[in-house]
């Protein structure tokens, strides 16, 4: 005997169990042993020294971060010679150079000034050179710690390459200062 075929009734008993399968919900899952709470030792403030004394006005506020600097300004004599005493030579010669420049462009900054440019290009005046002379005397004479007279420094002045680079006077300057 042969059974008939029903694709409509397959369907639909296909599409019951699946439903059914997606409706069905899981068993619920063995929830895990919650540990009892261990109790906390108790901590004990230590109760407040009668004989102490409280110094109110040695408290200060701490110092507000300021970005702003300062030292002395960018270029002048100040900041020159606290940077020959530092040894900072090939910076002390760089603000040198600036301080020298500024005389006669003022709108030149740090930046333009380096090592590798030629010593003619900030010593465009007399009163450049003027300063300049006067800063590296004052800043020699601090890194040396000892005055030199105007016959010493003369010849050192006489010394340094006038068509040198700014990077030439630093070497002859450390040699100075080496005593060589």
């Amino acid at each position: 005997m042969k059974m008939p075929y029903y694709p409509r009734a397959l369907a639909c008993m296909a599409l019951a169990l699946t439903l059914g399968a997606c409706s069905q919900s899981t068993a619920p899952k063995p929830t895990a042993l919650v540990k009892p709470a261990v109790p906390a030792r108790v901590v004990v403030a230590p109760q407040p020294d009668p004989e102490a004394v409280v110094q109110s006005g040695a408290i200060e506020p701490s110092p507000v971060f300021d970005e702003q600097y300062h030292g002395p300004d960018q270029g002048s004599l100040e900041s020159v010679t606290a940077l020959f005493a530092r040894g900072y030579i090939e910076s002390a010669m760089r603000e040198t150079m600036l301080a020298a420049v500024h005389h006669d462009y003022p709108l030149l900054g740090m930046r333009d000034v380096r090592l590798t440019d030629p010593v003619a290009k900030f010593l465009t005046s007399d009163d450049a050179a003027t300063i300049a002379h006067d800063y590296l005397y004052a800043g020699v004479q601090r890194r040396l710690g000892r005055p030199l007279s105007p016959a010493q420094w003369a010849q050192i002045w006489r010394g340094l390459p006038p068509q040198g680079r700014v990077s030439d006077w630093v070497k002859q300057t450390k040699r100075i200062l080496a005593g060589r």
